[in-house]
């Protein structure tokens, strides 16, 4: 008869350099320090926006969420107005861009 091999156990409550052997991708993701911890600065804008009563339009591939404007109140004296946050930089994308191999130039 085969034996089984007993299946292996990972705390992943445990910090990845405290461990003796790899993890898996899964099991990386589950760790806290496998995750960014810092948010995101697309959705501090888009926080911010929903409290100033600005409603997505945006439906590019499905993507917009119906409704929204419902589920959230604006701030009392909300002007509608956006207000762009200072920390706004690269990470204000929602995709990945490649940057042009040729410097930009036009083709």
């Amino acid at each position: 008869m085969v034996e089984e091999a007993k299946d292996r156990v990972v705390n992943t409550d445990r910090k990845i350099e405290e461990q003796d052997y790899k993890r898996e991708p899964h099991e990386r993701d589950e760790s806290p320090d496998g995750q960014g911890v810092k948010p995101r600065g697309i959705m501090k804008q888009a926080a911010s926006d929903l409290e100033q009563g600005l409603v997505d339009t945006e439906n590019y591939e499905g993507r917009g969420t119906p409704g929204i404007e419902q589920a959230v109140e604006p701030k009392p004296g909300a002007t509608g107005q956006a207000v762009p946050q200072p920390d706004r930089h690269r990470d204000m994308r929602d995709h990945d861009s490649v940057a042009p191999v040729d410097g930009g130039k036009n083709r």
